[in-house]
């Protein structure tokens, strides 16, 4: 999918949910865009700095989410990510399986993920193998 179609899906896939954001929801969002973030392998503070950034710029997509929870959340992944690669990879990817089994969620939350990848006009090999993991931690086919 191209970044312009990834985005207009998000948009509306987020458009359609019209429930509370749950801390289940929310920390699903936060592992998948901490697993984005650190796709390439390396992730800095300012890169999590510029995530952040992102996602404050997107904020009409993400309806109901409370920003503030959602940063303290992906700064806390992000953390451990940089502290502990691999642990903090676990820890994110557990985040996301909470909403496994919801398809609306689980269907948020790669919606989402998929806009963070595209955000930059690019997507690399290295995001897409992190939409993969994301899909099958949620229990989705790799295809929208």
């Amino acid at each position: 999918m191209i970044p312009d179609e990834t985005v207009a899906y998000a948009i509306a896939t987020w458009a359609r949910f019209n429930e509370d954001v749950t801390d289940v929801l929310l920390r699903a969002l936060s592992g998948a865009f901490a697993l984005v973030a650190a796709s390439d392998g390396e992730l800095a503070p300012s890169e999590a700095d510029g995530f952040v950034d992102m996602l404050r710029g997107n904020a009409n997509v993400f309806s109901g989410l409370d920003f503030q929870e959602l940063e303290r959340s992906f700064r806390e992944l992000t953390d451990a990510l940089i502290t502990d690669p691999e642990g903090g990879r676990q820890r994110a990817i557990e985040c996301v399986k909470r909403v496994a089994g919801d398809p609306v969620r689980s269907e948020l939350v790669r919606s989402a993920a998929a806009m963070a990848v595209a955000s930059d006009g690019r997507v690399r090999g290295s995001e897409e193998d992190s939409l993969q993991e994301i899909s099958r931690a949620l229990g989705l086919a790799n295809e929208r």
